[in-house]
């Protein structure tokens, strides 16, 4: 009886020792977007306009113009302001994580057609095209990931 115990103990250490020294497996992960969580519209380098009615649930904003004709904005209006460098900032950090992400899958620039893509990381090589329905399944996994670069 005492062997066991001691054969159970060296398998649980070398189990996590094993765990420990394996390099880490990571499939696509959503990006940090910081203070851009927070905003529905935003533009980094040039005015956003509205030009018939909308309502829009979330910040809108620019960080290199403003934001005219918007009537119904249930959120906070920041132009050109510490909110907005702050937001722009966040946006671009989030821009690089995303595209230096490794693409593991490379389909045509023509996608729809009813075609169901899984969880993971789209390189388009050309100017993308939609035709018709694209299914994005998830596969029951409510934190799945698509980036499509």
């Amino acid at each position: 009886m005492q062997l066991n115990k001691m054969n159970t103990k060296l398998l649980h250490a070398l189990t996590l020792a094993i765990l420990f020294l394996m390099p880490s497996v990571t499939f696509g992960q959503a990006p940090y977007l910081g203070s851009a969580a927070n905003f529905v519209l935003f533009s980094g380098v040039g005015a956003v306009t509205n030009s018939s009615p909308s309502l829009l649930t979330g910040n809108v904003g620019s960080n290199g113009g403003s934001s005219t004709g918007f009537g119904n904005v249930n959120g906070v209006m920041d132009n050109n302001n510490g909110v907005s460098a702050a937001c722009y900032a966040d946006l671009h950090n989030a821009y690089l994580q995303l595209n230096s992400t490794i693409p593991n899958y490379f389909p045509s620039s023509l996608l729809g057609g009813g075609d169901t893509l899984v969880p993971g990381v789209y390189q388009i090589a050309a100017a993308a095209t939609m035709n018709g329905n694209l299914i994005l399944n998830a596969q029951g996994d409510a934190n799945a990931v698509f980036i499509f670069q």
